[in-house]
């Protein structure tokens, strides 16, 4: 039997926090604050940009209006407070599975507008609405990868780990 849009996408979900809490357990209070370079974004900002990017593709496919950068580190609270982030982390990403959770097979399947010029339509006026969730995902995957880098850069092996 082919596994149905929602069982695809909490499975994707699933293994792109396992990778994400991997990091995240070894990243420590100290390095929050820390970029490998100028103009490169703090590790606490890397996370940050994972949860803000979050909030913002639910609002609006909710067709709430655009939540700036700005106002999604301040929904988080001290986001430069490891066990601030973790938990953020935890209550942003149930929030989306409930949401997720509200959708039949036929709306995930559902072909959706969504704001033009967002490279995650893949330039196409229309897309199944599933698509708004793999991008979290994929999105969240793509900044794993960037924090990995951040580590290893910092001496702590990912193929130690």
């Amino acid at each position: 039997m082919p596994h149905s849009r929602n069982t695809l996408l909490k499975a994707r979900f699933e293994v792109v926090r396992r990778d994400l809490t991997e990091v995240m357990g070894r990243i420590t209070p100290e390095i929050l604050d820390w970029a490998p370079a100028p103009g490169m974004r703090t590790t606490s900002g890397q996370i940050l940009e994972i949860l803000a990017t979050e909030i913002q593709l639910i609002a609006s496919l909710k067709d709430e209006p655009w939540i700036t950068d700005e106002a999604a580190a301040q929904t988080l609270g001290d986001y430069r407070d490891l066990e601030v982030l973790k938990q953020a982390l935890t209550d942003v990403r149930q929030q989306t599975l409930n949401y997720l959770d509200s959708f039949s097979e036929a709306d995930l399947a559902e072909e959706i507008e969504y704001g033009a010029g967002w490279f995650g339509s893949l330039n196409l006026p229309t897309f199944p609405r599933a698509e708004v969730f793999l991008n979290i995902a994929d999105h969240e995957w793509y900044h794993v990868g960037q924090l990995t880098s951040y580590l290893w850069s910092r001496g702590d092996d990912p193929y130690t780990w």
